[in-house]
């Protein structure tokens, strides 16, 4: 287990193994920005979920949960 810094996750400079994901909060699930990196040379299990948010060529302006306001 691991302690999930959202802004660092979000800066995309930090990642989280696929097998920590119940660690990621309720708004990154529905987040367009999360993503999941897959190794294909390896036959471990070595997927990532990651942030795209802090992208330059992203494809979306769209706000992320974890910043929009209630």
């Amino acid at each position: 287990m691991t302690n999930l810094n959202l802004p660092e996750f979000r800066s995309g400079l930090y990642s989280l193994p696929r097998s920590c994901g119940d660690e990621l909060p309720d708004c990154c699930l529905t987040c367009v920005y999360l993503l999941l990196d897959e190794a294909t040379v390896c036959f471990c299990d070595a997927s990532y979920y990651f942030c795209a948010y802090s992208w330059p060529d992203k494809l979306t302006q769209t706000v992320p949960p974890c910043l929009q306001e209630d």
